[in-house]
């Protein structure tokens, strides 16, 4: 009778050490998902972040050319505007860093130059570096073009 009341006890114990093993295992699962969200989502915030600070870069170069008088517009080539995307603050050493550079270039073709009628029609090309988070990404330098802004010499 003893060795029945052996046995049972064995089996059981056996049994006990399972549960633990497979909670540790559910935790560390629902863990390794929450991480990998997170970083996900800060993913994200950066990103829009980005697009949010190259759409106000695009709109400041655009009134530029828009507003600037005929004779400081912007000639083939050149470049209208440089910088950094971000400048996040280095809690280290309370300074700010330049991280992501870009410039912004312009195309122009001139017709009718000389002439009364002369016209410019320019087009913007911001470039801009980022570095590819996650690694699925093709390239880390990215381009965006405006449309034709045409201006005629009043």
């Amino acid at each position: 009778m003893k060795m029945l009341f052996i046995r049972r006890e064995r089996r059981l114990a056996g049994f006990a050490l399972m549960d633990p093993l497979v909670a540790i295992l559910a935790i560390a699962t629902v863990m390794v998902g929450a991480i990998n969200f997170w970083r996900l989502a800060e993913y994200k915030c950066d990103k829009a972040r980005i697009d949010a600070r190259v759409s106000q870069i695009l709109r400041e170069s655009s009134d530029y050319v828009t507003y600037v008088p005929y004779d400081l517009l912007p000639t083939d080539g050149d470049q209208v505007r440089s910088g950094f995307l971000l400048h996040p603050l280095n809690p280290d050493t309370g300074q700010y860093g330049n991280i992501y550079p870009f410039s912004v270039a312009a195309t122009v073709v001139t017709t009718n130059a000389g002439t009364p009628a002369e016209a410019r029609q320019i087009v913007l090309m911001l470039t801009y570096q980022t570095t590819p988070h996650p690694a699925a990404a093709d390239s880390a330098q990215e381009t965006i073009r405006t449309n034709v802004l045409t201006r005629i010499k009043t």
